[in-house]
């Protein structure tokens, strides 16, 4: 059994950080120029045309993508034969506040929510997801970093088992409607299907990993994928809340099993500064 040492989870989290806020993934980078060639709206087309020069700009040099630094989610992989040390958790906030004082990044995490909210100075916590199938001997870190404004639009639906795939078709677009405009659009829209309340939200979540474009393997859910990437376009919200064809990039599904009463489904919208990327160690 390999135990993975605090250190390599602390340098891994320190070069996910400042790479994940500076230089945004090549899919939706790509994505992003191929909404501005099929936008027909001017005004939306021009704000792609932004976003696309932001993220050269931020890559070019070295600044954040995004003022919004994010909350930092980090998800854990474990292959066979690997295990997380103990102090794994501040292993990885050590590694993020490397990261803040390096790039520099502004501090977006607050202590004692609801009274005085003092800044924490170094976006920690951060929050750890930790699953299995990464390779053989080693683990998959994916990090992520998640602006306050697409967290917002988050939401969680608990259906009914008869509403079935109507009914999530339904409260997705109702999420998409409710918060999309706040959310900073083109957005990456990722829904949990089954599970519990909780897991539901976690699977939306590890949705936004997957690269854009990609398909689920199930037909009936990458069918279903499609039709509501066609439909959240057709809300007409556009890039930047300014009206358009393209409201979101990709749709993404993940799908548990579920209790024979429930049907949870959770909707995570994430922006179009889609900061992630992985490694493994």
């Amino acid at each position: 059994m390999r135990i993975i040492a605090p250190e390599e989870i602390t340098t891994a989290v320190e070069e996910l950080a400042v790479r994940a806020s500076i230089d945004l993934p090549g899919d939706v980078e790509e994505a992003l120029a191929c909404a501005e060639e099929a936008e027909n709206s001017p005004l939306a087309r021009y704000a792609l045309r932004m976003l696309v020069e932001n993220a050269r700009l931020a890559r070019r040099e070295r600044l954040p993508l995004c003022q919004d630094t994010g909350t930092f989610h980090l998800f854990i992989d474990l292959g066979e034969g690997t295990a997380l040390p103990h102090g794994c958790a501040e292993a990885a906030d050590e590694g993020l506040r490397r990261a803040t004082a390096y790039v520099p990044l502004r501090s977006s995490l607050v202590d004692d929510p609801l009274f005085a909210r003092p800044d924490r100075g170094n976006n920690t916590p951060v929050l750890i997801h930790a699953g299995e199938g990464g390779p053989a001997g080693r683990a998959r870190l994916s990090l992520m970093a998640k602006g306050g404004g697409s967290e917002n639009a988050a939401q969680l639906f608990m259906l009914l088992p008869g509403e079935g795939e109507g009914g999530v078709e339904k409260v997705v677009l109702e999420a998409v409607r409710a918060k999309g405009a706040h959310a900073c659009p083109p957005l990456i829209v990722g829904v949990g299907v089954g599970s519990d309340a909780a897991g539901a939200i976690e699977m939306a979540l590890r949705c936004l990993l997957r690269t854009l474009g990609s398909r689920h393997p199930r037909k009936a859910l990458a069918a279903l994928e499609e039709r509501l990437l066609h439909a959240v376009n057709a809300t007409g919200i556009g890039a930047a809340g300014l009206g358009g064809d393209i409201t979101a990039l990709d749709v993404h599904i993940e799908e548990a099993p579920t209790h024979m009463a429930s049907l949870p489904v959770g909707v995570a919208l994430c922006c179009h500064s889609l900061r992630r990327c992985h490694v493994e160690v």
